[in-house]
């Protein structure tokens, strides 16, 4: 008794399932396995578990920006995140960005990692209709471009002609380049947030993403007729598991050896998630289903009255309609050169 007493709440707090709490008090006194069993659901109910450190699940980094990509066993962390990622991008006429929000056939080129030889785009013999590999060759040299980001505008280099016939041709859409950040690049984060940098991600250098939280919005969308959705529908770097669902919403930074990574602003998304990345194609039934549950379970709105350590962010009026999905990060190093990270290693959480 005199244990159980130290986790409850004074008051009889419903929970799940109708039973108040001390029904589930009387209940665990029948074994010592069933107390075991009160105390676990009480802690998962209440959230008074927090870990002091998470796994890293899985690293994913997307060497052009829209496009499919790799999952890594190890990756180098650098100022501008996991080396490698969304250092490409495509841009339209206007030099601006075009992502799978307008052109969802992105979602099926799927680049090689870079190399010293250049970028090998390809895409699925399945769904390619026999488009042929293409082989970027590496231009760090040359005319700078200025090409849009959001509302940033960052020097580029130009891939060539090439490459901007296989895009237009494949993706149906005239005057799209290819290109990469430039060498001269300086990218500043929101200062809102803190000070860092950013290669060609939306915002910040690293999006951090839960299994519980995937598992929790999969279980939803089924419910909804949906599809069986996986994390490579919201495209993050570092996916970690050892957590409750949406827990990295009240982290404040995970710490690895030669890295910090604070957790500073919600991610929201757009429709993205809601396109099928084996079909590039977006229906209502099942590209709805994602959004909806999103949007029922995930808005500002929501968030507002839930949040804690992002409850001023969320209660802003502007973000009343929008959906969110795991943190972005800035990144710490100790070392300029970076640090490497990999599966499996275990990162410390400040709360």
């Amino acid at each position: 008794m005199a244990l159980l007493s130290r986790f409850a709440p004074s008051s009889d707090v419903a929970v799940p399932g109708q039973l108040s709490l001390s029904k589930l008090l009387l209940l665990g006194f029948g074994s010592l396995a069933a107390g075991g069993a009160v105390l676990w659901s009480l802690s998962r109910c209440f959230r008074w578990s927090r870990p002091r450190q998470v796994r890293i699940a899985s690293l994913y980094v997307y060497p052009i920006k829209g496009c499919k990509g790799h999952r890594l066993p190890k990756a180098r962390l650098t100022k501008w995140g996991l080396e490698d990622d969304r250092v490409y991008m495509i841009v339209n006429e206007k030099m601006e960005f075009v992502s799978q929000r307008e052109l969802p056939k992105m979602a099926l080129i799927h680049p090689d990692l870079p190399t010293a030889s250049g970028l090998k785009l390809r895409v699925a013999p399945e769904v390619g209709q026999g488009v042929e590999p293409l082989l970027v060759p590496l231009k760090l040299d040359g005319p700078e471009k200025k090409v849009r980001v959001w509302e940033d505008w960052v020097p580029a280099i130009d891939q060539g002609d090439e490459v901007s016939k296989w895009l237009s041709s494949f993706l149906r859409t005239d005057g799209l380049r290819l290109v990469r950040i430039a060498k001269t690049a300086q990218r500043i984060t929101d200062p809102k947030y803190g000070t860092g940098e950013t290669a060609f991600s939306d915002g910040f250098p690293v999006l951090v993403t839960s299994q519980a939280s995937i598992d929790a919005i999969r279980r939803k969308v089924l419910r909804e007729g949906g599809p069986a959705v996986g994390i490579e529908r919201f495209r993050p770097n570092i996916h970690v598991e050892g957590c409750g669902a949406f827990q990295e919403d009240e982290m404040r930074s995970l710490s690895l050896p030669g890295v910090q990574l604070p957790l500073v602003k919600p991610c929201s998304r757009c429709t993205v998630p809601g396109i099928d990345p084996q079909t590039g194609t977006r229906t209502k039934q099942t590209g709805g289903a994602v959004t909806k549950t999103l949007r029922e379970h995930r808005s500002g709105q929501l968030m507002a009255k839930s949040a804690a350590l992002h409850q001023a962010f969320f209660s802003e009026s502007k973000r009343a309609d929008d959906v969110y999905f795991g943190q972005n990060a800035l990144v710490f190093l100790d070392k300029a050169v970076g640090t490497e990270i990999a599966e499996g290693d275990l990162a410390a959480v400040t709360w």
